[in-house]
């Protein structure tokens, strides 16, 4: 099943299931009238929806056409936000850039973790600068879970899964490197993240879910070009059960969670990244100084997780606006 959230004038919108070429949507609200009531009540709804998805797929319902813009994020606002560091190979290519000593490989299945904004913005909605001269996306593998107890076993962890989506981690990286030279967080450099169309059950996956790792490829494009395609179960430092188990580690994770991989990165260089500050950081060690820009006002992004030569979740996709509050930028 493909979950969504069709833009009624309601904060959470009305819960559709979506075809998978994301063309049509069924609104299944008398079964459950948001998608986070429908996680809360995963075991109850979960039957009465995939009946109503096979009479969507099968012509039996008709549904309803979608336009872009129809769609808000699934979650809107999810209760909990949690970003994972499960690719070493930015922090590695770092500290290859610094000279530096990467982290010791022995810890690298205990990923760090941070807990962000909780509100997700929509595919299509234009991103702004925040007044940032480096606004970064970062293309991110997110699972959406069920209720987790605290402590929980990997196997518990992983039926716990209800599905999975792509969120874009927008990354403020002068607020961040400011922010952090005077021994601040960063939280300002991480306003709301964005998220694909819908959410997709495992069983979408077929052979691309292993109960280990999703077998797919990133894409994604800033004004056309494909800046990389990694593949998000190559060169992960931990399973995603262990990620889910060592999130629940001290505290039970609510349902409607969303958990995500971190920034997917490979560390063959042909496969290129998901986000433009590795990118940066490559070229740099390449040629001695990075070509590519951070993102400006009049940019187009686009994030698709794609498997079996088809998008999984449904595009990401953006146009960056300057900061409202700011006033025009000046032409250079």
């Amino acid at each position: 099943m493909r979950l969504g959230s069709r833009r009624t004038g309601t904060r959470d919108g009305q819960l559709v299931l979506v075809t998978p070429d994301q063309r049509r949507a069924l609104p299944v609200d008398h079964i459950a009238p948001t998608v986070q009531y429908a996680l809360d009540h995963w075991t109850e709804v979960e039957g009465p929806l995939r009946a109503a998805d096979d009479r969507l797929r099968s012509g039996r319902a008709a549904g309803v056409e979608l336009a872009d813009g129809d769609l808000l994020a699934p979650l809107p606002r999810a209760y909990a936000w949690i970003d994972c560091a499960a690719y070493p190979h930015p922090m590695e290519l770092l500290a290859q850039l610094q000279g530096t000593e990467p982290s010791d490989p022995a810890q690298a299945r205990r990923t760090p973790f941070y807990d962000g904004v909780g509100q997700f913005i929509a595919s299509g909605q234009p991103l702004t600068t925040l007044s940032s001269d480096e606004m970064d996306i970062e293309a991110e593998l997110a699972f959406v879970l069920a209720d987790v107890e605290r402590a929980a076993s990997e196997k518990e962890a992983c039926s716990a899964i209800i599905g999975i989506t792509v969120v874009n981690d927008v990354t403020l990286r002068d607020l961040l490197r400011q922010d952090l030279a005077v021994g601040m967080g960063i939280y300002h450099a991480k306003p709301p993240s964005s998220m694909a169309p819908t959410i997709v059950t495992l069983d979408e996956l077929d052979d691309c879910w292993d109960g280990q790792f999703v077998h797919a490829q990133m894409h994604s494009w800033v004004n056309g070009r494909l800046i990389g395609r990694p593949d998000t179960a190559v060169d992960m430092a931990a399973t995603v059960p262990e990620l889910i188990a060592q999130a629940a580690r001290t505290r039970p994770l609510t349902a409607g969670t969303v958990l995500a991989t971190g920034t997917v990165s490979n560390r063959d260089p042909q496969i290129g990244a998901a986000c433009l500050g590795e990118l940066r950081i490559r070229e740099t060690l390449a040629h001695g100084a990075p070509t590519t820009s951070f993102l400006r006002p009049g940019d187009h992004i686009a994030i698709d997780l794609r498997a079996h030569d088809g998008s999984v979740a449904g595009t990401l996709h953006h146009t960056i606006a300057p900061d409202p509050t700011t006033g025009p930028v000046a032409e250079t």
